[in-house]
């Protein structure tokens, strides 16, 4: 039984969204002309009017495009559907006989053997079905601003040696960012198999995807006394209305806690139908470390108030068998970010040009505002992985890696996993893919920010991933 990936990113159908666009400032937010603000804009289109097919899917003729609908040959029983959320899809089967659709996880219109679907306002994995008149099922998982990636088909290059000559450097550590104290342990270079095929977040989560699936788990404006990290997504929630649409190019979500990352991630699993990866106990425990059996702690990062405030730390447990979304482990994050390629340092490359960079990564921006002299500030820097109050931008405006995926350097870390033991000093999870305020140098992969008792670790991001069982 073969799996048929059918990529659909720019396959839009003609009769909505057409020649729209969205603007928006250089910050992130949404260009507003009421409320106009100085600098420089950035031009959104929302629809790609070319084709976009790539892998070795043609060869297998299994699908033939024009230019509004996608045709599916009924050659294969399981195919994967790469679709971008806020869209109309017109998808048909090869089927002379007319079958039958079924599925209920988006909402569609049928026309004889071909339905008119809509993607949905969020990112999502959903299923329909097509049931010829002899009774074979042919199943559709439609992935909305997901890619599926097969990390079986080859090995792939783990950890790096290169030490970048610009940065303070001895045998045994090497200074992360600008300013900062953390220490960055060299991984060994390994070349490993990983067999796995995940389904992963084409972009970084986005302000308005944290926020409407954790809507009822963040408090309304004066509820309840809360302190600024917590008043900032209070602040984000009072511009948005729930269950309204995510814009495509919202803006990376900054200053997530990996407590409020976790809870995203299972609340998006209950959401889709699949098993949750985490649970949590409450717990006094004050020392953040790897227990043998996988398990971990982290912050109580909880909005609301209860009887169970009163511990400062959460033991987290992993169901490494359940199918739910979940943080990426450190050798997969690795080996996305690489795109399979083996032996480069950048995600575009090895070459440190500028001009390349800026392709692939929102990178050297701080705020005119935040004064780089000021100690507070880069004392910020230093233990918050990143500027505490830097300004995010929108995902997706550059270009992807080799597998696809959108801004994996700079603009934001993203919340990386460890496999039931350190592998560095005594973190339980580290941020990968650098910030929005770092240079150059510092988007090098191997480099990662830990969350340790003495890091607070505020300005991170996050990318899902779900293991395909």
């Amino acid at each position: 039984m073969r799996n048929v990936i059918i990529h659909l990113m720019v396959i839009v159908c003609g009769l909505s969204f057409a020649n729209e666009v969205s603007i928006y400032e250089i910050d992130g937010r949404l260009f507003n002309s009421l409320k106009k603000t100085k600098g420089p804009k950035i031009l959104v289109k929302s629809i790609d009017d070319s084709l976009n097919v790539v892998g070795d899917i043609v060869s297998e003729k299994s699908i033939f495009i024009n230019r509004d609908t996608v045709y599916v040959a009924l050659q294969d029983s399981i195919h994967w559907l790469e679709v971008e959320k806020n869209r109309a899809y017109i998808i048909c089967s090869d089927d002379v006989r007319d079958g039958m659709w079924k599925g209920a996880d988006f909402s569609y219109k049928k026309e004889n053997n071909c339905i008119q679907l809509n993607s949905g306002n969020y990112v999502k994995s959903g299923k329909i079905w097509y049931v010829t008149n002899m009774g074979n099922v042919h199943t559709f998982n439609i992935l909305v601003g997901l890619k599926y990636i097969d990390l079986s088909k080859g090995k792939h290059l783990i950890g790096s040696l290169a030490f970048d000559t610009k940065r303070k450097n001895t045998s045994n550590f090497l200074d992360f960012g600008i300013g900062s104290e953390n220490r960055i342990y060299p991984d060994s270079l390994k070349y490993v198999k990983i067999e796995k095929k995940l389904v992963v977040d084409k972009y970084k989560v986005t302000d308005c995807e944290l926020i409407q699936t954790l809507w009822d788990s963040i408090p309304d404006r004066n509820k309840i006394i809360l302190n600024t990290n917590k008043k900032y997504w209070v602040e984000k929630k009072e511009h948005l209305v729930k269950g309204a649409y995510c814009d495509l190019h919202d803006s990376a979500a900054v200053r997530v806690k990996p407590y409020w990352a976790m809870i995203y991630a299972n609340a998006r699993s209950v959401r889709d139908g699949f098993e949750p990866v985490y649970t949590f106990e409450w717990s006094d425990w004050k020392t953040m470390r790897m227990h043998g059996d996988g398990s971990f702690g982290i912050r109580n990062e909880s909005f609301f108030l209860s009887e169970k405030d009163g511990t400062n730390f959460v033991l987290v447990h992993v169901n490494e068998f359940a199918n739910g979304y979940r943080l990426p482990y450190y050798d997969e994050w690795m080996a996305l970010a690489r795109g399979g390629r083996l032996n480069i340092d950048f995600v575009w490359g090895d070459d440190k040009d500028s001009l390349m960079a800026s392709q692939y990564a929102w990178f050297g921006f701080r705020n005119v505002e935040l004064n780089p002299k000021n100690v507070f500030d880069e004392k910020k820097m230093q233990r918050f992985c990143g500027i505490f109050q830097q300004n995010s931008r929108p995902v997706g405006m550059l270009k992807p890696n080799v597998y696809g995926l959108y801004d994996v350097s700079g603009l934001v870390c993203e919340l990386t996993m460890l496999a039931k033991k350190s592998i560095f000093d005594n973190e339980v999870l580290i941020c990968k893919g650098g910030f929005l305020t770092d240079s150059l140098e510092s988007l090098n992969l191997r480099n990662h920010c830990d969350y340790k008792t003495t890091n607070d670790f505020t300005y991170q991001g996050l990318r899902l991933v779900r293991q395909i069982r």
